[in-house]
């Protein structure tokens, strides 16, 4: 220790220079906190809202879908909160809500518990309360996709006059606070003072309820009181980049608790269907004037399953962003030409932003309290939008307000990966070549400062210090940043890019096959590669082809979703048992059919 401290006393300015410039990075990438806190502090002493104007806004009859397993007592538990806090919000307008179960033959007693529970629950004449679900699981997007369908047929019947133009989502085990329903729609239909444009999403404020990441000295000195009191302060903390005014526009929203037009949200498992419609040659000769296929006139029809996989709130988020305003509705056509792209990517970075937040709508949610779960929620977190752009890779040559800041974060994800490596393994060992432990304790306390000194501008911007006691998780922050934020973001990204794909288990297989979205997963591919490498030279019966390098499933090959949570998976090569037994190679095939695509029933096409 008497070494360290000598050491970091004749530390010269040049080997300093790598911890300043990490706090001064922290201010240029955070460079909303210095607009924001004189900005707060100049409204509080005017005693001004820092909110900006909610006239105009009109009490919008809403459609708030709460999608959610259903396998245990506490999550029935957790689900009727829920729904108690949504129905007694105190929300002026029609209020349906819709709890839909994902698998509801896995718990049927539970089920039967919570419809009796609903059909006894009465509020006031404007709230109504339903109950639905899927039978076998298939993914928390297709758990919200059926009950949209059933709010359809409530319509259908009579029952309800016409489908709320709003749509609410939040979580099963999420907690609103009072009046919250009513500040996230007033900020929806906020107009831009420029182009007149509603917001297309908003966001309300995730929190970690008080009585769960504080219990106590004694729970702040277990691993389930650290993991809740560090995730507390990163929320509270990250909420402030909600506000989407740095140099990036934000292109996702937290899943907890948000709302969009439903017109948007009801368009969605079509735009899926659509761009798989578009074609390279469409974006090609759209730079020489040759319109694309409009999503207007498209025949396709809607995939719901490519909603799913790892992050389902973020789709929402990515086709709220393509959409345009117009003539009171939106529009997802591509732009005319790069021109027009240009110019609504221009718009939407420094005029109109379309996605906004509520700070005043307060979420508070519950967050998993053992490290492997926080592990591998953070793992799904950190890595998903990588899965998720190549689903949308083909609109993001049109829609430029979406394809750059999408583009952006890819690059981001890439970098943190590699600058993390060279912080938490090269730096230390290399940069202070005098003292290992120097270097690491410079690091940490470098960590602290910038971490405390976010923490407190976000306590004093938003007035609220009654939450000091999140400056308890400060001194495990940096071990906490490092073990759910880098360590899981890299280990993910690593498996979804250069290995087998990032399995979660947040989507069954079968929904992922069947919506057809694939993984880079290079390891897979070349796997898939030689094992039918294998099995040509052993049968003779592979035709060559772009599915020897591919990703969905062949009359050879199973799918690379196949065996993500069934951990069953069929054989490319049978076992040496069946070699003695081996067909003959194919009558009649000729070598050079690079183009041949082989279908699901075993016959080929161009």
């Amino acid at each position: 220790m008497e070494s360290a401290a000598w050491a970091l006393r004749t530390l010269s300015g040049t080997a300093l220079v790598p911890y300043v410039a990490v706090l001064f990075m922290v201010l240029v990438l955070c460079w909303d906190y210095p607009l924001f806190v004189p900005y707060f502090l100049a409204c509080r002493a005017l005693g001004r809202s820092p909110y900006g104007r909610s006239d105009g806004a009109r009490a919008l009859p809403l459609l708030v879908v709460i999608p959610s397993l259903l396998r245990q007592r506490d999550e029935l538990t957790s689900m009727m909160s829920t729904v108690e806090s949504v129905a007694t919000n105190g929300y002026p307008g029609e209020l349906v809500i819709i709890v839909t179960i994902d698998g509801t033959h896995d718990a049927p007693h539970l089920y039967d518990e919570l419809l009796t529970w609903a059909g006894a629950q009465r509020w006031n004449d404007r709230t109504s309360l339903h109950v639905t679900g899927t039978p076998v699981r298939r993914s928390k997007p297709m758990a919200i996709d059926h009950a949209m369908g059933f709010m359809k047929s409530l319509v259908a019947q009579g029952r309800h006059g016409a489908f709320p133009p709003v749509y609410v989502s939040t979580d099963a085990d999420a907690d609103l606070a009072h009046s919250a329903l009513e500040l996230i729609v007033s900020r929806l239909q906020r107009r831009n003072r420029i182009t007149g444009w509603p917001a297309r999403v908003v966001s309300g404020a995730l929190h970690v309820r008080g009585n769960t990441f504080w219990q106590g000295w004694r729970h702040f000195f277990t691993i389930a009181g650290q993991l809740n009191l560090q995730v507390a302060r990163e929320y509270y903390v990250s909420n402030i980049a909600r506000y989407n005014v740095r140099c990036v526009p934000m292109s996702g929203v937290p899943g907890a608790f948000y709302c969009t037009w439903s017109e948007i949200f009801l368009s969605i498992p079509l735009f899926m269907g659509y761009m798989r419609t578009l074609k390279t040659r469409h974006w090609l000769g759209w730079w020489f004037g040759v319109a694309p296929p409009k999503f207007s006139k498209t025949r396709a029809l809607p995939v719901p399953e490519l909603m799913a996989g790892d992050t389902d709130d973020t789709v929402t988020s990515y086709v709220a962003s393509i959409a345009r305003f117009a003539q009171g509705h939106f529009v997802f056509d591509p732009p005319r030409t790069p021109l027009h792209a240009l110019w609504y990517v221009l718009r939407a970075s420094f005029v109109d932003r379309p996605i906004q937040y509520e700070p005043r709508a307060k979420v508070f949610t519950s967050s998993p309290a053992t490290v492997r779960a926080l592990f591998k929620q953070r793992k799904r977190w950190n890595t998903s939008r990588i899965e998720l752009t190549g689903r949308f890779w083909k609109s993001l040559g049109y829609h430029w307000q979406l394809g750059v800041p999408v583009i952006i974060v890819k690059t981001l994800i890439a970098r943190s990966v590699i600058i993390g490596a060279i912080v938490y393994v090269w730096m230390p060992a290399f940069l202070l070549k005098s003292s290992l432990f120097t270097g690491v304790v410079l690091g940490y306390l470098c960590s602290v400062v910038s971490y405390g000194m976010l923490t407190g501008l976000s306590m004093i911007m938003n007035g609220e210090l009654r939450y000091w006691r999140l400056a308890f998780a400060l001194p495990a922050s940096p071990l906490y940043v490092f073990l759910f934020n880098w360590l899981p973001g890299a280990v993910g990204a690593t498996c979804d890019v250069l290995l087998f794909g990032n399995v979660t288990g947040f989507a069954p297989e079968s929904t992922l096959i069947k919506g057809g979205s694939v993984r880079i997963a290079l390891l897979s591919r070349l796997w898939r590669a030689f094992s039918l490498t294998v099995r040509s030279v052993v049968y003779g019966d592979v035709p060559l082809g772009r599915f020897w390098l591919g990703w969905g499933e062949t009359s050879w090959t199973p799918s690379g979703f196949e065996g993500f949570t069934t951990k069953r998976r069929r054989r490319i090569v049978p076992p040496l048992t069946e070699w003695f037994r081996k067909p003959r190679a194919i009558p009649g095939f000729m070598p050079g059919l690079s183009d041949v695509e082989p279908t699901n029933d075993g016959s080929r096409h161009a």
